[in-house]
Formats: structure tokens, sequence, C-alpha cells
């Protein structure tokens, strides 16, 4: 990755959008970096287990394998996509990311940075990810083998992960503050399972890590009472990881980056695709590949 040379499009993100965008303008003619923080590419598709559900005509087992798809995609339209290299810092302005291996600059520049997990804010929680309990099925399924794992969320996603790791847990606690709002077809068989406790109206007050186990001090109505776990599955929400272009480019209250409808930005040459800029209710794979598609074409005609 020479630091001196001047791509058509530098893209911040190999997520859904971020690759997708990356095929699309090799494409059109554009020459596509990608740079990827992560030593792996797909972003949320990692985070997906079972069927991609939400890209009609697509059937594919899980989101590794549309990422998959999508990383021999952009290898043969001839996009360099470089994973584990971090981006410190951007100028909008200037259209350039700071990196480990020097400065990098393109005509038009793409945040396609996706969405990071929303924290609880709770006493212990920072404790529990340094200290390595909250994990991911989807990354590490073998490991949760015989283990006991509290599931927290009430969502499609909490759900889904849940029910991934029935098969290997020794027991699976599924903490939701509300009824489940998981679809039906997702919440029936993982509600049905034995090895499944559901603890409706529950909120984790304070995370206790041990050496072996972690304890959950839950808030169930008038009760306080603990739960002793090997690990934590933590699905409440996303936000945006907008934070490189805080400050440069218009957001919205939630810090989402407002664009129009070609992903064009506040600031000339500077889009941005897929979850980054996305309200909650309209983030889809189909909505991040319809917006890859729309900035390219942009930036093809710009340029």
């Amino acid at each position: 990755m020479e630091a001196d040379r001047l791509w058509d499009v530098v893209i911040v993100g190999a997520g859904m959008a971020g690759l997708a965008t990356a095929i699309w303008a090799r494409r059109l003619g554009l020459e596509a970096l990608v740079l990827e923080r992560e030593d792996r590419a797909g972003g949320q598709l990692n985070q997906i287990g079972g069927r991609i559900f939400d890209y009609p005509g697509l059937d594919l087992p899980n989101g590794q394998a549309l990422t998959d798809r999508l990383l021999r995609q952009a290898s043969e339209a001839g996009a360099l996509v470089r994973l584990g290299v971090p981006v410190s810092a951007v100028s909008a302005a200037e259209r350039t990311c700071i990196t480990p291996e020097g400065p990098v600059t393109g005509r038009a520049l793409v945040i396609a940075t996706g969405l990071r997990a929303r924290r609880l804010g709770v006493d212990g929680e920072q404790e529990l990810y340094q200290g390595g309990w909250v994990r991911r099925p989807s990354h590490d399924l073998p490991w949760f083998r015989s283990r006991r794992v509290a599931v927290i969320g009430g969502g499609d996603r909490a759900v889904e992960n849940a029910g991934m790791l029935l098969p290997v847990a020794r027991r699976v606690h599924l903490l939701s503050r509300s009824p489940l709002k998981a679809r039906p077809d997702l919440s029936a068989p993982v509600l049905a399972s034995e090895k499944l406790v559901h603890h409706e109206h529950a909120t984790v007050a304070r995370f206790l890590p041990h050496t072996e186990a972690v304890t959950l001090e839950v808030v169930q109505g008038d009760r306080l009472w603990d739960l002793e776990v090997d690990a934590v599955c933590i699905y409440i929400g996303n936000v945006p990881n907008s934070q490189l272009v805080a400050g440069q480019v218009e957001m919205d209250p939630e810090g989402y980056i407002r664009t129009d409808r070609y992903g064009q930005t506040s600031v000339p040459a500077v889009f941005a695709a897929g979850d980054v800029c996305t309200p909650p209710a309209y983030q889809s794979l189909v909505m991040a590949g319809g917006q890859a598609m729309a900035v390219a074409k942009r930036i093809a005609l710009s340029l």
C-alpha cells in the first residue's frame, strides 16, 4: 500500500456496504482500496449465525458465507482489501485516512464503518469486556461447549444466538427487560428447549467477574438475585461507528451520518454507506447493497 498513491476511492470498513462499494467501484473503472481495522472482514455479517433472510433471492447459510462471497468478488474485480489496518484519524476535507502504514488519500472517501454494540452502562461492564467474559457464538461456538451462558437482549439477534448456543452449552439464560420482540420463527424453537431459561422483565444491575466465572446481579420486579455463568453475550442494539468523522460531517442526534440519496455527506467527495448512515428501522443487507451501488456510481460520475 503506497503511502503517496492517490486512490480513486478509499473505503473505510469491510462489511457489506464497504465491500459492495469496492465491487461496484471496480466495475465502474475506479481504483478502490478498502481499509478494515479487524483481522477479518464482514462487520455485522459476522453476527449472523443463521440463514440470510433480509436479502430477497439470496439463499446462504450464514453471514460468513456472504462475507466469503463478497471478498471473492472484490478480489476478482481487482479491489485491494487490507485487513488489520486500523484508521486512527480521518481528515474529511482532505479525504485522508491516518493508518500505522502512513496516510492514505483518495479522490473520494467512503465511510462504511457500520455499528458497534451498545453497552449496558452498569458497574463491572468494562472489567467484563477486558477480562474476556463477553463472547460471540458466531466467532467461537466450540468454546461454549458445556458452559453456562447468559444472553442479554430480547430481539432477533439475542434469540438467534441463544439458539446457536443450545446444542453446545450446558445451560442458556436469556434475560430480557420485556417480552421477547424477536420473530416468532426464531423464538418458538428456542423457548421450547429444556436447556433454555427465559428470565422476562429482568435487567442486570452489576457484573462481578471472578477468576473462574462471572456473577450477574439481576433485578426482576422487586427481587434482586445472583446468576453465575461462564460467559455473557450482550445484544441490546448498536450505535453507529461514526466517531472518525465526528465534528467534520453532519450527523443526526444519534450519531448517524446524514447523506443525500446518493450517499453524499455534507463534505464534498466524502460519502457514507451502510448502517453508519441508516436509521435502525431501515438497516438491512439489501439497503447496504443499494447504497453501495449509488455511492460508487455517484463517485464515478463526479471524478
